[in-house]
């Protein structure tokens, strides 16, 4: 009977906790990268889509496509594609772009994925992908890699052109630190669009990168 209560109780925190307004407002972080990455998609010319890790597609309607097909590892996610990107079971030279946003640091082999993404475009088609930089561990299931620019212009070194996009400063590193998640995003989420304004056009301090990369 105890426990029951304490899970009943556990549920209604959640539950109540849930509404707050200001939980739903964005990080810093997404607020900057989406800024970004809606650059990018307005570049793409309508054609077959696949979106990488995407969970249902969030931006499905900001990429101009024909048709988009969703792959994923977990069944869970109801992906039109199951399978694992390293071992991407598809045709070569089928897709106008492919997409994959915040995946790459869940791999365990960058390298071998960027290959098949590369692989199952087109000729002239178009790979947008983002990736961590300064950012909180966050495993889904396992979290990996950090990535520099560097090391994206290495793993894409086979593509004919590649442009590579920061996204965050020195002040947006700051405040993801100070506003990591937890009790105190009631409050201080209030000051990420504020924040999320501050953009610079160099920077040492990324929080993350947008690669356009074209095959």
């Amino acid at each position: 009977m105890y426990e029951k209560l304490r899970e009943a109780a556990r549920v209604m925190v959640r539950t109540m906790w849930a509404r707050i307004p200001t939980l739903s407002i964005r990080s810093t972080n997404r607020i900057s990268l989406d800024r970004l990455l809606t650059k990018q998609f307005k570049k793409l010319s309508p054609g077959l889509v696949l979106d990488v890790g995407a969970k249902g597609s969030p931006y499905g309607g900001a990429i101009p496509h024909t048709q988009l097909l969703t792959l994923d590892i977990n069944s869970k996610n109801n992906p039109d594609i199951c399978c694992d990107i390293h071992e991407l079971d598809w045709e070569d030279d089928y897709f106008d772009t492919v997409v994959a946003v915040e995946v790459l640091e869940h791999l365990q082999d960058p390298q071998r994925a960027v290959n098949q993404m590369r692989r199952v475009l087109r000729n002239g088609g178009v790979t947008i992908l983002s990736t961590r930089f300064l950012y909180r561990y966050h495993p889904d299931p396992k979290d990996f890699y950090r990535f520099t620019r560097d090391s994206l212009q290495y793993l894409f070194r086979d593509f004919s052109q590649v442009d590579i996009h920061h996204h965050g400063n020195r002040v947006q590193a700051l405040w993801e630190l100070m506003n990591p998640g937890g009790r105190s995003r009631v409050l201080l989420n209030v000051l990420n669009p504020l924040v999320a304004k501050c953009e610079s056009e160099t920077t040492d301090f990324p929080l993350g990168f947008v690669v356009w990369a074209k095959k």
